[in-house]
């Protein structure tokens, strides 16, 4: 397995010979590397770390074996092999860092030492540690054992252990120092709050040391005019927030989120979680801000909207609306409004909960969960992977809107109206201008309806370097935000790289959106930063929510991995030079006939919090002074289109209004009119009426509505052949490739086609496509547990290519790029390169070393429900299996590695479902060679 280090007349010699294990011979002292010894039992997880970070030549062989995930009395159980009889002297060298615990040692069940705590605030070696009295030792196989004892009160939790070497002699009078490996003296402790050494990962940094907030926040980078301001973190109170979102008060809200993940543990939700829904009075004033606890007791909520005297909670199987009925700040009461959840990824969990006019709110699901929702009218729905939903604020109206992408973490309106989203991989669909009764692609294919087009990519070519964008905010206020070149520019929160990115927007006129990149806004050199949610405040500022945390990724890391961080989170204020303080209006409390004129105010928070207060209060005697503000030829149309809203959630509806409005030339405000009309139920014929002057609409969008709108209302046979002008003619059939695709193009084809089903849905009243029997979606067998041989090899195969990964090299880099090409685009996609299979390899430069190298030799060590294999049986004997690409009323679609598309009619399936454990991937690094596979890592290691 290694070479052997030989000690004789206390000089180190290295031996000339190679064994399967450092085994002891004759020489009076023999040193074996630790991660090189076998591991005969363990919990957790055990495997070599690289420690050239710390100091060249500090540890031997520059690395320890690394056990992580034990808990209070687990034990590691190693092999010291032992080739010569006699009695020996035993000594060690061991790490000690902020997360590493405290250990007894034994040696064949006989107890050495301990406990011996390995804590200290910075990473140091211990120097050898003698293990006692001389021991007369057996030819053989002896068990060292490591047992995890009560930690020392300072450290952080992990009961991590790092075991440099293990030394025995047989010179029993020489001191050990002397005998044992001279090793060079580290680098000074890293401690908590000191400069970090550079990290040897990239992406879950998992050797990163947490900073102060105040240390961090000399690692910023933002453009020349900006700076960036504390506004709160985890001293002030606010550990692991999740999200922040502002109220009609300009207070801050945010929940937090310490005991993520849970998945699969329903039984997490049904008791007080540590969690709390936590306010800030106020924000935008300078210095850290303390919050105040507005409901505590929870257990994860991934989301909150306020409202009314109160907020709305995502949490779990759950969507609740907490109520504060006394007025004293905080919630006494609790009504669940939705239920039924799926809770099997806690990652894809229900989020996102955005107010939209129309008296709705809406939100999303990720694509790994499924349930059955009930409303509080007690409907209940098939809820199942992906998808975009809607309900009336009391909990009726459930409804589905969309459907695809594997995880909408964001949700961002314009003055306009506009709505854009994002999917969190980097597949074409980092910047979306969502369209409702859209589907869009997904890992698992999800039709809203069968007939649906599927979207194409709308953002191909930006390549921003993340598979897990979570946030968008767009900075429109019309003065006082940011100044140009970032005024009119959408910012994307990348956790995955620690950056806030900036998208250029512009559009065509047939309503198409191009997007370019404009450069990075903000970037730290703390690679714990991980911006979760970005919005804007009252003060025109940007608010980053930083989960804080050395692990992002949410599969690659065991979820009970000690590195992740469960008390840190900041929030971060960005501001610009030109940006004066400003006093922030306490809408809430503003007299009601103020608010009108809110309407009109520069700051998008403050014109929507007066929309949102004016349908809140139900304010109907407004209705006059906000018609007189629409029909005013000097207010502008994003402020005539929030007092459009607020009439709308007044239920006020003015013909004469409505035929100015569906005359305006801007076809954001006809659109705007043309959606209200459904949820004013104005009836069909009043509504065609004025729709007249749209015959010869160009708008794709605002067709869209008119359609919708029939759909809801129902259409005679005159209003069909009015509508059915549009879709006279051939279609055009352009094309486009794209992840999943290919598919009909923007700009004509794609819309066309989108159109044309939703003018076939006001007929076909069948909604969406039927629930499938669940049986389809079931564990058909669970992959052996691996015997210890197997799993002996692939931690042997592991540590070889981490190992060789280290060592330099002067292979081309072609060779790696010729074998990334013949096999992993067999699956994957890189660029548009590849087969659209598994998730995409560009960022793969992001990306832990040892993740990547896991994910080639072991793919099914961190295998996603999704990625999990399908085997299908049919009535005939015949059996295939490969990804479970979609399934629907007649049959199931494998894809196959290369994109082979397999389909198998239910009619003459046997048997079908997951095989739990096993991934889709083979285990492609087992075929390669370790120079190969090191090949393979080394060219993955450069895509950006």
């Amino acid at each position: 397995m290694g070479i052997s280090v030989l000690f004789k007349s206390h000089r180190l010699l290295l031996a000339s010979f190679t064994l399967p294990l450092a085994a002891l011979s004759g020489a009076e002292s023999v040193l074996w590397e630790g991660e090189k010894l076998q591991v005969r039992q363990s919990s957790g997880r055990v495997g070599p770390q690289d420690l050239r970070a710390y100091g060249d030549g500090a540890w031997s062989n520059q690395a320890h074996l690394w056990w992580q995930g034990a808990k209070l009395g687990d034990s590691l159980e190693l092999v010291l092999p032992v080739a010569v009889a006699g009695n020996y002297r035993l000594a060690l060298g061991l790490t000690k860092a902020v997360d590493y615990g405290a250990f007894s040692i034994s040696l064949d069940d006989k107890k050495l030492q301990g406990p011996l705590d390995c804590f200290n605030d910075g990473v140091i070696h211990t120097g050898i540690i003698s293990l006692g009295d001389p021991l007369a030792l057996t030819a053989g196989e002896h068990r060292l054992q490591f047992t995890v004892t009560k930690a020392n009160p300072q450290a952080l939790p992990g009961n991590m252990l790092g075991l440099d070497y293990v030394m025995a002699t047989t010179d029993l009078k020489s001191e050990l120092a002397a005998l044992g490996p001279q090793l060079k003296p580290a680098k000074p402790a890293v401690a908590r709050g000191a400069k970090a050494p550079p990290a040897i990962k990239e992406g879950n940094a998992l050797e990163a040391q947490p900073k102060s907030p105040a240390e961090q926040q000399a690692c910023f980078k933002v453009p020349e005019g900006f700076s960036i301001e504390l506004v709160a973190s985890e001293e002030t109170g606010l550990p692991k927030p999740v999200m922040t979102v502002f109220d009609s008060a300009g207070r801050m809200w945010s929940v937090t989120a310490t005991e993520y993940p849970r998945d699969q543990d329903p039984g997490v939700w049904s008791k007080p979680g540590k969690d709390r829904v936590v306010i800030f009075d106020t924000p935008c004033a300078s210095g850290p801000q303390t919050p105040r606890i507005f409901a505590e007791g929870m257990v994860m909520p991934l989301s909150v909207l306020p409202y009314g005297n109160g907020a709305y909670v995502a949490q779990g199987p759950e969507i609740l609306y907490l109520g504060d009925k006394d007025g004293d700040g905080k919630a006494d009461t609790r009504e669940v409004r939705l239920h039924g959840f799926g809770v099997q990824d806690t990652h894809t969990l229900p989020h996102q909960l955005t107010l939209l006019p129309g008296g709705r709110i809406v939100y999303s699901q990720g694509v790994l969960n499924k349930g059955k929702v009930t409303d509080a009218a007690g409907h209940t729905m098939d809820f199942n992977k992906t998808q975009v939903a809607t309900f009336r604020p009391d909990g009726t109206g459930h409804e589905v809107i969309g459907a695809g992408l594997n995880n909408i973490w964001c949700w961002s309106t314009s003055r306009e109206g506009r709505v854009f989203i994002h999917e969190a991989n980097d597949l074409g669909y980092s910047l979306v201008p969502f369209e409702e009764d859209s589907t869009y692609p997904s890992f698992i294919a999800t039709k809203l309806h069968p007939a649906a087009p599927m979207h194409p990519p709308t953002a191909q070519g930006l390549d921003l370097g993340g598979t897990g964008f979570s946030g968008l905010a767009l900075c429109d206020d019309r003065t006082g935000s940011f100044p140009a070149p970032w005024h009119g520019v959408m910012l994307i929160s990348n956790p995955i790289l620690g950056r806030i990115q900036g998208i250029s927007m512009t559009r065509e006129d047939n309503g198409v959106y191009h997007f370019k990149k404009a450069g990075d806004l903000v970037t730290c050199s703390d690679p714990m930063f991980r911006p979760v949610a970005i919005t804007f405040g009252p003060d025109g500022c940007l608010y980053i929510t930083d989960w804080y945390n050395r692990i992002i990724s949410h599969n690659e890391v065991a979820r009970d991995h000690p590195g992740r961080d469960k008390s840190r989170g900041r929030v971060w204020r960005v501001r610009h030079a030109s940006q004066t303080k400003r006093t922030i209006p306490d809408l809430a409390k503003m007299p009601t006939g103020d608010l009108p004129a809110q309407l009109k105010a520069d700051s998008t928070w403050q014109m929507r919090a007066a929309w949102q207060e004016i349908a809140q209060r139900r304010a109907v005697q407004l209705a006059p002074e906000l018609t007189r503000l629409m029909r005013d030829a000097a207010t502008l149309d994003d402020s005539r289109i929030h007092a459009l809203w607020a009439l709308e959630d007044l239920g006020r509806f003015d013909e004469s209004l409505w035929q100015l409005l569906l005359q305006s030339p801007n076809a954001n405000v006809r659109r705007e009119a043309v959606r209200a009309l459904s949820s004013l139920k104005v009836p069909a014929a009043t509504a065609f009426a004025l729709m007249q002057p749209l015959a010869a609409e160009k708008s794709w969008t605002l067709r869209y509505e008119v359609l919708r709108y029939f759909r809801r209302s129902g259409a005679s046979p005159e209003h069909l052949a009015w509508l059915q002008r549009w879709s006279a003619g051939p279609a055009d059939q352009t094309k486009v490739d794209g992840w999943n695709g290919p598919f009909l193009a923007l700009g004509g084809a794609y819309e066309r086609a989108f159109q044309d089903f939703l003018l076939m849905r006001i007929t076909d009243r069948s909604g969406p496509g039927p629930a499938l029997d669940p049986k389809w979606d079931a564990v058909w067998e669970n992959k052996p547990v691996r015997s210890e041989a197997e799993s002996k090899a692939i931690a042997e195969r592991i540590a070889a290519v981490s190992k060789a990964l280290a060592e330099p090299t002067d292979r081309s880099m072609e060779v790696g790029r010729t074998l990334v090409q013949t096999t992993c685009l067999q699956c994957h996609r890189m660029g548009d390169q590849g087969v659209a299979l598994a998730p995409p390899l560009d960022g793969s430069a992001q990306r832990d070393p040892v993740a990547l190298i896991t994910s080639l030799v072991d793919p099914d060590a961190a295998v996603e429900n999704v990625f999990r294999l399908y085997r299908v049986e049919t009535s005939d004997g015949q059996t295939a299996a490969g990804f479970r690409k979609d399934i629907d009323a007649k049959e199931i679609t494998l894809m196959l590695m290369g994109g082979t598309l397999q389909r198998i009619p239910l009619g003459k399936v046997k048997r079908a479902g997951y095989i739990q454990g096993q991934s889709v991937m083979p285990a492609l690094g087992i075929g390669l060679s370790v120079e190969q596979a090191v090949d393979v890592v080394r060219y993955l290691r450069t895509v950006r």
